[in-house]
């Protein structure tokens, strides 16, 4: 069966160490593990059932129209913030634990990017042999496209069909400048409507990561951002894509907040919006990294992507969460 191999426990129940018996969620955990994992039971179910249930149709027009970012997918190695992306997944604190990843889509992404970085630092001993990576992806055609791609590619990954949040926890209004994000706002709720369940939570309050990176749907950043506040307050990085729209509000509150977040790196992409449409100038922007860890990124956005090639612009963030890396003791967090 394609979709064989997702079971909420995944990779983490074969690894046996600490990992496994830890949570991302700081003591006392709004929802308790038993609960986190009955939800994930639930959600394992339904998942099977939609992936079940995609047309043949469906899914090899998927398959043929994605095809040719395959190599690449619309975040590549030749934006400079994938250096970044790389590098956080051996960032200070991050191997504590996994890596979970909101959006995969067809898995050529950001997908790629974590799960090479990852590949690359079991290989040098700089991570454990049991840490992997969790992509989620909402839509059942792209889950199963990306899960064979993962396959062949032989990455230290999994990916996970579900949704983030719960069709509750949207917001009201798709955003008036931009007409198109109504359509983005519905599909997005039937999406998750078809899921019945949030699966963020749940699996924060049961595994343990210690790099999130956040490039999930147009509308669900504010109920991401919130539960990575209350139920994975243990994750010692937070990368974060589309920063000027999906993820605004995280940047803009750890922007705020700088006892509890470092912004350590920030991107932007020179763009314009023009009758409803936004248009990227990924050629033009800015960057800038502070902090203890400036130097090291500073230097690897500068190098070449490759040969004759400059660094692309993207609107991307990292952030360091305070409480979990600054010798306030993990193990206190319970």
């Amino acid at each position: 069966m394609i979709f064989g191999g997702l079971a909420p426990i995944f990779f983490l129940a074969a690894a046996g160490g600490a990992i496994a018996q830890e949570t991302s969620c700081a003591a006392p955990c709004p929802l308790s593990r038993a609960d986190a994992e009955a939800i994930l039971a639930r959600q394992q179910a339904r998942s099977a059932t939609l992936a079940a249930a995609v047309p043949p149709k469906l899914l090899a027009k998927v398959k043929n129209t994605q095809q040719r970012r395959r190599v690449k997918g619309e975040f590549h190695d030749q934006f400079a913030a994938s250096k970044v992306l790389a590098w956080a997944v051996t960032a200070p604190g991050s191997a504590a634990g996994d890596i979970l990843e909101i959006g995969a889509s067809n898995g050529a992404g950001t997908t790629g990017i974590l799960a090479r970085a990852l590949k690359a630092a079991i290989a040098a001993g700089t991570s454990s042999e049991n840490r992997r990576l969790l992509s989620l992806e909402v839509r059942p055609e792209k889950f199963l496209v990306g899960e064979a791609f993962r396959k062949a590619q032989r990455w230290p990954s999994q990916l996970m069909l579900a949704s983030s949040i719960n069709e509750s926890q949207f917001p009201s209004q798709h955003d008036p400048q931009r007409p198109e994000s109504a359509t983005w706002l519905r599909r997005e709720r039937e999406s998750a409507r078809e899921h019945q369940v949030g699966v963020l939570g749940p699996l924060c309050a049961s595994r343990r990561y210690g790099l999130l990176n956040v490039d999930g749907g147009a509308f669900t950043g504010w109920a991401e951002w919130d539960i990575i506040r209350q139920l994975c307050s243990r994750v010692a990085w937070v990368a974060l894509d589309d920063t000027d729209f999906k993820t605004r509000m995280m940047l803009e509150y750890a922007r705020a907040h700088p006892a509890e977040w470092e912004v350590v790196y920030e991107e932007t992409v020179s763009q314009d919006l023009k009758g409803g449409k936004l248009i990227k100038h990924h050629r033009t922007g800015s960057r800038s990294a502070r902090g203890e860890h400036k130097a090291t990124l500073d230097a690897l956005v500068a190098a070449p992507v490759r040969a004759g090639a400059t660094p692309l612009y993207r609107n991307f963030a990292l952030l360091r969460n305070r409480a979990a890396t600054e010798n306030r003791g993990w193990g206190s967090l319970a």
